[in-house]
């Protein structure tokens, strides 16, 4: 009986000594987080400095906002590389008085593709095709065309090229090359384009003193437009050996991919600068424009100048070429001890953002289009990128890896938007757009 006792009475004496360490902990703790208000409070304003405590009270009060930081990072992870995170402070541009319509493509799910004609005067979507496959959510569609029968040929990044007719069944699958970025019809109705045999291994070789360096090489197609056949095929790594110009495969900074080709821009009339079916291909590897003549297997011209890892060549009159000049690294940015600590020793050399330039094939001299334009809105994007003058005075421009569209007319930004997609707070990534000067 007595143990008993003693048994409650000690039960009743933890009990009591769990309330007041529980009171303690309570009072400790509501005296710690007044402490740490305090201390926020004078840390925020600045007006008091408390030694080793600044740091790790910074840390503590700024974790909600890192952790918010962190969800929205997380979200961006999640989604594929076809999504493009919106800037919380990107203000469109909108001025259009007149109905332009753009020729795009974007990801709507993992395993489907949409490429449709959208009016940026109002974004209204005129018409649109899906496609639905299973692929890696990553995979783009690449400069889509849209034929006058309303038919489209377009290409999967580095898979496949396929056609189909304005009802989207499938007219032909050309999976003999592996095609990636421009794509241009000649005045018979073939596509011009670039192509891999394989993106995975080198098909390429050349000897660097006695040691043999194997690099992607790629090929200058001609596609039958009606059947997808490939009617003319030219290695880039050939034709540089037989100009004389494989030295050039070292002045990339990309071992394994040193050419790169963008664009197979044919030529579809005779001046005195060029003749009916030359191309011309921009290497952006390179950072080089060849005149190449396929019907006689000449390489007409190498042009080089003060532009770098270009993308997308045009036809300007007749005596003239543009391009969009990226103006970005063709090598890899190497370690260094960083900038002189004596700032009166450090040269300035200029400031760089992309550009449209011009090349006259009479006079071999290169100019600037809207430089001024350009620099004032900060436009710029590392890789792909492009210009189109689709009417007197009026360019698109599309800067891909911010996913900003551009029109300029008359020196004056009418338009800057992006395409919105189905995740809030993020648009999609462009993949060569179109303007389309004759739809109906």
């Amino acid at each position: 009986m007595k143990l008993s006792q003693d048994s409650k009475l000690i039960e009743k004496s933890s009990m009591l000594n769990r309330i007041i360490q529980a009171f303690a902990f309570t009072v400790i703790g509501l005296f710690l987080l007044a402490m740490f208000g305090w201390l926020s409070v004078h840390l925020s304003k600045g007006d008091k400095d408390f030694g080793f405590l600044n740091e790790p009270v910074k840390f503590m009060y700024s974790f909600p906002d890192m952790f918010e930081e962190s969800v929205e990072e997380a979200k961006t992870f999640a989604l594929p590389k076809t999504f493009v995170k919106t800037r919380t402070t990107f203000q469109p541009i909108n001025k259009l008085e007149e109905d332009v319509f753009a020729l795009t493509s974007y990801s709507d799910t993992n395993n489907s593709r949409t490429i449709a004609v959208i009016n940026l005067k109002d974004h209204s979507i005129q018409e649109k095709w899906t496609f639905h496959k299973e692929m890696m959510d990553h995979l783009r569609v690449f400069h889509p065309m849209l034929l006058p029968n309303k038919d489209l040929i377009f290409s999967l990044d580095q898979h496949t090229l396929t056609r189909v007719d304005s009802n989207s069944n499938v007219q032909w699958v050309q999976s003999g090359a592996w095609p990636h970025h421009a794509k241009n019809l000649d005045n018979e109705g073939n596509i011009w384009l670039s192509t891999y045999p394989n993106v995975y291994y080198g098909t390429g070789m050349y000897k660097h003193v006695g040691r043999e360096v194997s690099f992607k090489d790629e090929f200058i197609n001609k596609i039958d437009g009606k059947t997808g056949e490939i009617l003319f095929n030219k290695s880039m790594a050939e034709l540089l050996y037989e100009n004389g110009l494989s030295n050039y495969l070292l002045t990339s900074g990309n071992i394994f991919d040193p050419i790169h080709v963008n664009d197979v821009q044919p030529a579809l009339k005779t001046t005195a600068f060029y003749q009916e079916g030359d191309v011309f291909i921009s290497a952006k590897h390179l950072s080089a424009i060849l005149h190449y003549r396929p019907s006689t297997n000449e390489l007409i011209d190498y042009i080089r100048g003060p532009f770098n890892s270009q993308h997308d060549v045009d036809f300007f009159g007749d005596s003239s070429i543009i391009f969009f000049n990226n103006n970005d690294y063709s090598a890899s940015m190497y370690n260094y001890e960083g900038p002189s600590k004596d700032p009166s020793k450090v040269v300035f050399a200029g400031d760089l953002y992309s550009e449209i330039m011009q090349y006259n094939l009479a006079t071999k001299e290169f100019s600037y289009l809207l430089k001024d334009v350009f620099r004032e809105h900060e436009i710029f994007t590392a890789t792909e990128g492009l210009q189109q003058f689709y009417a007197p005075n009026a360019v698109f421009v599309e800067e891909q890896n911010d996913g900003i569209l551009w029109i300029i007319k008359e020196g004056e930004v009418v338009y800057k938007n992006v395409l919105k997609s189905q995740h809030e707070g993020f648009h999609h990534l462009p993949n060569w757009t179109t303007i389309l000067t004759d739809y109906e």
